[in-house]
């Protein structure tokens, strides 16, 4: 086990929970409250030798390392990719529980807490590349799977990776923080793979590559931008787990604090950075389904004697769009009737389409 570290800031194989608390108090402009918790929580230092024994594949141990990411990566992203297009949430919970990226990611955190600039350009160069592949397996998958797949019907389980929110967010945080926690607390490691599904790396990814096979950009781009949620979340929330836990550098230099300082503020704008576009896409959720819960606390008064089908709601533009589909016995009441009703509740400009469809029923019976 390589235990040395790349940029003259060395693991302390036993670390001083004193030392441990003034790093933390150091990079945080004296919290003695870290300080503290660091030292109360920290592990001990079998733990934090394991964690670089986990995290960090090097010198002859990177070759079948990297030959075991690899092979687990199209596994489970093929495993993701047909489950998907399968619309099975079993088999995708079962592609998140073997995917491998959640390695390179936790490398990562470690690297920026450590201020260790080599191995986080390393754990970041298989990342990327693995990244790349999982897109470029779940293209394959959409390319063999031809004909079964039809853009009119896409998958829930496909349609699912395609719009995140500020709640993906929240989970990805949550997890990232508790898979940051595990590593240094291997007598909870069995909680490691529900971390992994908690927050989905591969789906995404695979998803990615099906849609773009598709010609589905739109769809694409958010798919993406849900792996870029997860990965910005887990990279900081994962570092700060570490750093509470007692995985902190000793500091010695103004240098060693500002790295470490510059490393976990970029993971914090990267989060920021998707947070906006998430901020903004739930705003449009809850605008739409407002919208939504208005039109159908209205259609009763409008026509009882109606059943809706189909309501497809866009609140996003300078006019409000309702497109409703119904069925009923008798022809429905004019749309201006229901787009009134609407107004009462919902002041914006407003356009209703109704399209009614006549019930009928036709049988025929051949002796």
């Amino acid at each position: 086990m390589e235990q040395a570290p790349d940029d003259g800031a060395a693991p302390d194989a036993t670390p001083d929970t004193n030392r441990r608390g003034r790093a933390a108090a150091g990079l945080f402009g004296g919290s003695v409250a870290l300080g503290r918790r660091s030292a109360r929580s920290a592990p001990d230092p079998e733990a934090t030798a394991g964690v670089i024994d986990e995290l960090f594949f090097e010198d002859d141990r990177r070759g079948p390392y990297l030959a075991r990411f690899a092979t687990l990566l199209v596994l489970s992203t093929t495993i993701a990719g047909f489950g998907l297009l399968a619309d099975s949430a079993a088999v995708v919970i079962g592609a998140m529980l073997i995917a491998p990226l959640m390695t390179p990611i936790l490398a990562m955190s470690a690297s920026i807490v450590q201020g260790w600039t080599s191995r986080m350009v390393v754990a970041a160069a298989i990342l990327v590349g693995g990244t790349l592949g999982a897109i470029a397996t779940g293209w394959i998958i959409a390319w063999l799977a031809g004909a079964y797949v039809r853009t009119s019907n896409l998958p829930g389980e496909l349609l699912a990776r395609t719009s995140p929110s500020l709640l993906d967010l929240g989970v990805a945080v949550a997890a990232g923080y508790a898979a940051g926690y595990v590593m240094l607390h291997r007598e909870a490691n069995s909680a490691l793979p529900g971390a992994g599904i908690a927050v989905a790396l591969v789906p995404p990814l695979a998803a990615v590559g099906i849609l773009i096979q598709l010609g589905e950009g739109d769809l694409a781009s958010g798919a993406l931008l849900l792996y870029l949620t997860n990965l910005a979340a887990i990279v900081l929330a994962g570092g700060l787990a570490l750093l509470v836990g007692g995985f902190a550098p000793s500091l010695a230099s103004p240098e060693q604090r500002r790295r470490v300082r510059r490393g976990l503020l970029i993971a914090a704008a990267a989060v920021l950075a998707v947070a906006v576009p998430l901020g903004v896409y739930t705003a449009g959720v809850i605008a739409d389904q407002q919208l939504a819960q208005t039109v159908s606390d209205v259609v009763p008064e409008w026509d009882p004697s109606t059943t809706v089908i189909q309501l497809d709601v866009d609140a996003s533009g300078a006019i409000h769009e309702v497109d409703l589909i119904v069925e009923g016995e008798v022809p429905s009441q004019a749309a201006w009737k229901l787009a009134d009703l609407i107004a009462d509740r919902h002041p914006h400009p407003l356009r209703v389409t109704v399209q009614n469809r006549v019930e009928q029923v036709d049988v025929a019976e051949v002796r």
